[in-house]
């Protein structure tokens, strides 16, 4: 029988390396491959930004800092300098009465030339009116205050930024009521050994904006927004669209209130600093956000953090349109049988039929016997940046740390939904998740605190090396595994940094692609409160190591397949408390560790179970103590009650079919 079982595993390794050779034609297309026209191509300083990123965070921001000259968004007509946009030329007027100037015989801190107004000094300067081609240039020293008031005004500057403020403490204010629109042209013209500006508005120093008018910023060129320091919004309403990223600050972003739309052919908002530790945040408090972007929605290098807002989403063109659509059929398929025996067991993986057990299932594919991830050609292959190093569509997403304490979410990314390269924890707030990848990732630890957490269509839901959930209410839908502990796979994977394309280099496929990392990691899943819904077209709960489940209300719908089982595990499966149902396929068997706390009931069925069969177990009076309905084939099924007691006698429904448990 062990020759049977090496052959069988010989095959599957065949069989694995074909697909995964399939994988690296199809990985040239998806997300990596959206449409690029109207957009320019990648300069020196972006392809700089994407080869390398930050690796600690020492921001510890709770909420934002705001001196009190940005969060004052007053001001007086008669206190400032009047700039009008007259079509071709701009006139100025100032605040003492009989000083009027019309050209650059009269400077009120203002030099005008040639359609080309230089503010040099501190003030509240108020520009009204159009200009078809020309430039506002605030330089000013960088500790001065320069107060910009757009005041119904519409510029266009065909060849360089139409606002640039190469130095001075610049607010923009948004005049209360009025309509303001900034337009760059598609080539810019530099200066000798110049390379800025780069953005329809572009800051060198602090730029802060402000009031309640509305301003559209359309930049062709390159990006909307972009300050080379801390960029801040107070309050406003912005409409923003870029060839590339929508809103850049180098050092930081942050954002009080406000309503944005944001439509990029790149990032949505990102913050850029990889060189000091405490900054390259993005850090909003509250908002209206509605991003449509190319590449990944919101991204920081050191912390991501929301308190608080609405946000809608879609990124690389949504869900569907991921390499491989992550959509799977949670019906199809029939169990495989695995013989009549209907003997009790714990803690024992049955391999499929023909197949004898292997202690620690040493072919290569042990805690669950399934290929590596994204080896079948129906679902999604290779991960997304092995696919196409320098495309990312996360919709948010941060290098360090990402924090979520609140606010409603609808994302629809064509990569993962939620994201970090080290680690995230959401407390709180609203999500409605689809995507072509991972619904929440972190490469590190995942915490759930709590929050209601809808994952509507991914591939696989949740995934981290450390998986915690503590509480609130998380449901998830993924074709591949529903929850997944496990680490990245090994470095010897992944790509040289130095890409002859100038792209981000590859990195490690977190397990899709190395049959290597289905072995004990040692990453970890604990589940100690909430409700949590799964339904996997893979592995229900996947642990490179150990799964503990102390408490909460959990189901896992599992696979209705024989390649995957609806728990898979490394270590241990130990499930102390709260209440735990399990249901799947008979084919590859993983039941709780014996030595569980809690006592559990595992039943192997002679015959698979259609969907919409009811699922019980009673206590000796007659009593419902767990009820769930299959929502697909099932031959194996596995509950855990804080209500059993050893030594008593249970009943257990399936459909028909009843027997009666004693737990020992």
């Amino acid at each position: 029988m062990q020759d049977i079982f090496e052959e069988v595993v010989c095959l599957k390794r065949r069989i694995l390396r074909l697909f995964l050779a399939v994988l690296v034609i199809w990985g040239m297309t998806g997300c990596g491959q959206q449409e690029t026209d109207g957009r320019t191509a990648m300069d020196a300083e972006a392809v700089s930004d994407r080869s390398e990123h930050a690796k600690v965070s020492a921001v510890d921001l709770t909420e934002g800092k705001y001196s009190e000259e940005k969060l004052d968004g007053v001001w007086e007509e008669e206190a400032s300098v009047q700039i009008q946009l007259n079509e071709e030329k701009i006139t100025v007027k100032a605040s003492e009465p009989g000083n009027e100037a019309d050209g650059a015989d009269y400077n009120p801190g203002v030099d005008i030339s040639e359609g080309r107004a230089v503010i040099t000094q501190a003030g509240t300067y108020v520009l009204s009116g159009t200009l078809e081609d020309g430039q506002i240039v605030i330089d000013a020293d960088k500790e001065e205050l320069v107060r910009l008031v757009l005041n119904g005004m519409e510029l266009s500057c065909s060849s360089s930024a139409p606002i640039y403020s190469k130095g001075g403490n610049v607010v923009i204010i948004l005049a209360e009521g009025t309509e303001n629109v900034v337009t760059d042209g598609m080539e810019y013209i530099y200066e000798e050994g110049e390379e800025e500006p780069r953005a329809a508005i572009f800051a060198k120093d602090d730029l802060t904006f402000n009031g309640t008018g509305v301003l559209s910023v359309i930049g062709n060129y390159k990006h909307g927004i972009q300050c080379k320091d801390d960029l801040k919004f107070i309050t406003g309403t912005y409409e923003v669209k870029a060839a590339e990223d929508g809103i850049v600050g180098k050092d930081s972003i942050t954002v009080r209130n406000g309503n944005f739309t944001i439509d990029s052919g790149d990032d949505g908002m990102k913050a850029t600093n990889i060189e000091e530790t405490d900054k390259g945040y993005v850090l909003i408090e509250d908002g209206s956000f509605q991003i449509t972007a190319g590449g990944d929605g919101i991204q920081a290098e050191t912390l991501l953090r929301v308190n608080d807002g609405n946000m809608e989403i879609t990124t690389g063109g949504g869900s569907q349109n991921a390499a491989v659509s992550a959509e799977k059929p949670m019906d199809g398929g029939r169990a495989m049988p695995n013989g009549s025996n209907e003997e009790m067991q714990g803690g024992r993986m049955l391999p499929p039929e023909g197949m004898t057990p292997s202690e620690g299932m040493e072919d290569g594919f042990a805690g669950g016997g399934q290929p590596p991830k994204g080896a079948p050609p129906d679902e999604p292959g290779a991960d997304e940046e092995s696919a196409a190093a320098s495309d990312s569509s996360k919709a948010l997403k941060s290098y360090v740390e990402l924090i979520i304490g609140g606010g409603e979410f609808d994302l629809d990314s064509c990569d993962d939904g939620i994201h970090s390269d080290q680690n995230v924890i959401i407390s709180n707030g609203s999500f409605r998740i689809s995507t072509g990848d991972d619904g929440i990732h972190a490469d590190q630890t995942l915490t759930i605190e709590d929050g209601d957490i809808d994952i509507q269509q991914s591939y696989e839901g949740i995934e981290g090396f450390e998986v915690v959930i503590d509480g609130g209410n998380v449901k998830i839908l993924a074709s591949d595994d529903g929850i997944n502990a496990a680490g990245e796979a090994d470095e010897a994977d992944s790509v040289d940094d130095s890409a002859d394309d100038g792209g981000e280099a590859e990195k490690p496929d977190h397990g899709r692609g190395n049959p290597m990392a289905e072995e004990d990691q040692g990453a970890t899943l604990t589940i100690n409160g909430g409700t949590v819904y799964v339904n996997a077209g893979g592995d229900g709960l996947d642990a490179n190591g150990d799964i503990f489940i102390n408490g909460g209300d959990i189901t896992v719908h599992g696979p209705a397949d024989g390649g995957n089982g609806t728990l898979d595990y490394a270590s241990s499966c130990k499930i102390t408390g709260g209440t735990f149902v399990g249901v799947g396929s008979a084919g590859m068997i993983q039941n709780p560790s014996e030595d569980s706390a809690q006592p559990v009931i595992v039943w192997k069925l002679d015959e698979p179970v259609e969907a919409g069969t009811v699922i019980a177990v009673k206590d000796k009076e007659g009593k419902v103590i767990v009820e769930k309905t299959t929502e697909k084939m099932v031959q194996w099924l596995a509950v855990s009650s804080p209500e059993f007691i050893e030594g008593e006698t249970y009943t257990v429904c399936v459909g028909d079919w009843v027997k009666e448990v004693n737990l020992e």
